[in-house]
């Protein structure tokens, strides 16, 4: 992996120079906007209630049938058919909806970066759909939310918009601080910030989410293309209603009560592996890079394949330069001559080495963690059947 990240090194610290002059611009005009709303001491949102109250969502039909409403869980249609619970479980979403919920607009890994994301992405909304087609990016669907929005070549990852969080009744229940809640109250303060609950937390990041689909669908072309791939539900949602939903939105005035990382567009994969790599030091990156250890040795012996390639170029035009009178008596050419050979010599040998050596850490680590995941699993097990024979 070292050695996969040295490939790459030059290109990441270009980025760096190019974007820093940019990001130095735009952190001015954040601060300005920062100190602008100081002086007209706005204050967070009281988030008492949903962003909107249109109703976007259909009755559901099959086979004739309305299934929208379930007599014992009216909200059973809105969710997803299972989910997968902190002890690696599949479960019911009416068994928990708060945590079927917080899994849902999970965006830890992001908000471990955050002071890092202006790298991979600008603080600008993201493209309309018809553009990110246009520029050659297939839509992959993922389901992780803080997988939204990345972007590498040739696709670009979208999360399809959930049924919960166009019904405006889940935002009131789930979603919505309190009547108790502090962040109504604002009496805790946390470093000179309004502390946020957990609902806060979560209701910023769904505000964010709908922020992100109010930038992806902004022409009708662009409802037609999300149609089309499977990014909306399939509940009657027409263009006309999706204006109006947007317009209740407020997105001009909406970055104080949006996560942070929806303020910037869509963020570049290869960049949030190197952030990864050097701020979290993460020998996997953001996502990685390789599913099998073959793809591994083939991409890091494919990059050591092709430097070979120029150092024999370069030895080759050092000999023929040998030959010649001129540089023959040239010592400062027989000194770098002398010492670009000893660096061709071992360049190579301390590059495997160092693939050999990452290769054996990740063998070592990946077989520690798939070890240590099995115990806790087959400990749950055990305890599951404990608990069924006591029952």
């Amino acid at each position: 992996m070292l050695i996969a990240v040295g490939a790459d090194a030059f290109q990441f610290c270009q980025s760096i120079l190019v974007l820093s002059l940019s990001s130095l611009q735009t952190n001015v005009r954040m601060k300005q906007t920062s100190v602008y709303s100081a002086v007209k001491e706005r204050k967070p949102k009281n988030m008492s209630s949903a962003p909107f109250t249109i109703q976007l969502l259909g009755p559901i039909k099959q086979d004739g049938a309305n299934h929208s409403i379930d007599k014992l869980d009216p909200y059973l249609n809105l969710f997803p058919a299972s989910y997968c619970t902190q002890s690696h479980d599949l479960a019911s979403p009416s068994d928990n909806y708060t945590a079927l919920i917080a899994s849902e607009l999970d965006i830890q890994r992001l908000n471990r970066i955050h002071r890092w994301l202006w790298v991979a992405g600008t603080a600008v909304p993201a493209r309309s759909l018809h553009d990110q087609l246009s520029r050659g990016r297939e839509v992959v669907i993922t389901e992780a939310m803080d997988m939204h929005l990345v972007w590498t070549t040739g696709k670009v990852y979208i999360k399809p918009l959930p049924r919960f969080l166009l019904e405006p009744t889940i935002w009131t229940e789930y979603l919505c601080c309190q009547d108790t809640c502090k962040c109504i109250s604002r009496l805790d303060y946390n470093n000179g910030q309004p502390m946020e609950c957990e609902r806060r937390k979560l209701y910023k990041v769904a505000l964010g989410f709908l922020y992100s689909y109010a930038a992806l669908i902004r022409h009708e072309s662009d409802f037609l293309l999300a149609k089309d791939r499977y990014l909306l539900p399939s509940c009657g949602i027409s263009w006309f209603n999706w204006i109006a939903f947007v317009k209740q939105l407020d997105t001009e005035h909406i970055y104080p009560d949006i996560n942070p990382r929806f303020h910037h567009k869509e963020l570049r994969l290869s960049r949030l592996n190197y952030i990864y790599y050097f701020t979290q030091l993460s020998p996997a990156g953001f996502l990685r890079r390789w599913d099998r250890y073959s793809t591994f040795f083939h991409m890091n012996l494919g990059w050591l394949a092709a430097t070979t390639v120029y150092i024999a170029v370069v030895l080759t035009a050092m000999q023929v330069g040998l030959a010649t009178e001129t540089l023959a008596k040239n010592s400062t050419f027989q000194s770098a001559s002398y010492g670009f050979t000893v660096f061709s010599i071992l360049g190579p040998l301390v590059c495997v080495g160092l693939i050999v050596v990452a290769f054996v850490c990740m063998l070592v680590f990946n077989t520690s963690h798939t070890i240590a995941q099995m115990r806790k699993r087959e400990g749950h097990f055990g305890t599951q059947r404990e608990n069924r024979g006591t029952s």
